[in-house]
């Protein structure tokens, strides 16, 4: 299994760490573990590393998390979806899809460079959607 989620008690939030060849099905699992895990504890913040992940999902199979995995597990709308981008640039362009068809579905979805990136924007009191001044549009 490449993919181990856990909830981190600690900072409060699930964490899911991808490493090595990831299938669509992989995606689809450890989605449906997050999201139970995250109703389990009440928990609404999810770091996803995939600094290691290496993707073999296509660009439909990601959309389809967001456009439909999310709605049929019924997520929680107020989620919010931290990824660390991965190594490959293949994966990186995937993961900024993911961000802009979570976003363009109203999830709130961040992709960001490191760890603490993820974290310190999973804690932070700035519950927007939108894109800092920096990230543009």
């Amino acid at each position: 299994m490449p993919w181990n989620a856990k909830h981190n008690e600690t900072l409060q939030l699930i964490e899911v760490v991808y490493t090595g060849l990831t299938t669509a099905r992989d995606l689809q699992e450890a989605t449906s573990k997050c999201i139970a895990m995250g109703k389990e504890k009440g928990i609404n913040r999810f770091l996803v590393d995939s600094e290691g992940l290496e993707l073999s999902a296509s660009f439909v199979d990601v959309f389809d998390l967001c456009d439909k995995k999310y709605t049929a597990e019924k997520a929680d709308r107020l989620s919010r979806i931290a990824v660390v981008l991965p190594s490959s640039t293949e994966a990186q362009e995937v993961a900024h899809f993911y961000e802009t068809v979570c976003r363009n579905r109203g999830w709130m979805a961040n992709v960001v460079s490191t760890r603490q990136e993820a974290i310190d924007w999973l804690l932070s009191r700035k519950l927007s959607n939108k894109p800092a001044a920096s990230e543009g549009l």
